[in-house]
C-alpha cells in the first residue's frame, strides 16, 4: 500500500505499508492496523512518478516484488507503476475502493448542472452563519482538490439542514426565520441534492462492508 498524501512541514511523506496478499485466506475480516507493517518511508520536497519509481525499485531490492500495489488513483503513482512494469517489475494495481467510488460520482456529477450551483450555495451559507447564534450548523468544508471524497458529507448536511426547515411561516425574528434567511439557493438545489443521495447511498454502503468486514466467499 503506498500513499503520498501526509504532509510533513513543507514536505511530503512518501509511507509503503505491507499487507499478506492472502489476509482473506485466513482472517475473515477487512484487514486493520495490526495487519499491515510499514516497509519503507521517505520525505521529500515533491514527489513525482519517477522519484516514486525509484524509491520502490531500492525497496522491492529489500523485501521483494510484491503481488500488487494498492494506491488512490493518482497520476504520479500510477506512473510509477508503469515505470517499474517497464523495467520488468510488474505487478498488479488495486485502486482504493474509496477513490474509484469517488471517480465514479465524480464522472456522472463534475458537470451536472446545479453542482456548481450547489457548491455556491453551500458557500454563501457559510458566510451567512459564521459569527451567529446558528454557526453551529456551518457546512462542513470541502477541499478543491479531490472533493468527490467528501462531497456526500456536504450532501448529507444539505438534506439534514432542509429538514430543519419545514414548509410553513416562520414568525419574523424566530431562528427558523434567522435559518431560512441564510439558506438562499439552496432550497432550489433539492432535485440535485436527492439524485447524489440516492446514487452515493449504496456505494458508500458497499465502501463501508468492503471496509469494515472485507471480502468473504460465502
Amino acid at each position: 500500500m503506498i500513499d503520498t498524501s501526509i504532509g510533513l512541514g513543507t514536505g511530503k511523506i512518501l509511507a509503503v505499508l505491507a499487507l499478506d496478499a492472502r489476509h482473506h485466506q485466513h482472517i475473515p475480516s477487512a484487514p486493520g492496523l495490526q495487519n499491515v507493517r510499514c516497509v519503507a518511508v521517505s520525505v521529500a520536497s515533491t514527489w513525482t512518478g519517477d522519484t516514486i519509481a525509484a524509491f520502490l525499485r531500492r525497496v522491492i531490492a529489500i523485501v521483494g516484488r510484491p503481488v500488487a500495489y494498492l494506491k488512490d488513483g493518482g497520476s504520479d503513482l500510477q506512473k510509477a507503476i508503469r515505470l517499474l512494469e517497464a523495467q520488468g517489475l510488474a505487478s498488479a494495481s488495486i485502486d482504493d475502493v474509496s477513490h474509484v467510488i469517488a471517480n465514479l460520482l465524480k464522472r456522472r456529477y463534475h458537470d451536472h448542472p446545479m453542482f456548481e450551483t450547489f457548491l455556491s450555495a453551500c458557500s454563501r451559507i457559510s458566510a451567512n452563519l459564521k459569527q451567529t447564534i446558528l454557526a453551529c450548523l456551518i457546512p462542513p468544508k470541502v477541499q478543491t482538490k479531490a472533493r468527490f471524497m467528501n462531497v456526500h458529507r456536504l450532501v448529507a448536511w444539505a438534506d439534514g439542514i432542509l429538514k430543519l426547515s419545514p414548509p410553513g411561516g416562520a414568525a419574523k425574528g424566530s431562528t427558523l426565520y434567522k435559518l431560512r434567511a441564510c439558506l438562499a439557493g439552496l432550497p432550489e438545489c433539492k432535485p440535485f441534492i436527492k439524485s447524489f443521495r440516492e446514487d452515493a447511498a449504496p456505494l458508500l454502503e458497499c465502501e463501508k462492508i468492503l471496509k469494515i468486514h472485507g471480502l468473504s466467499l460465502h
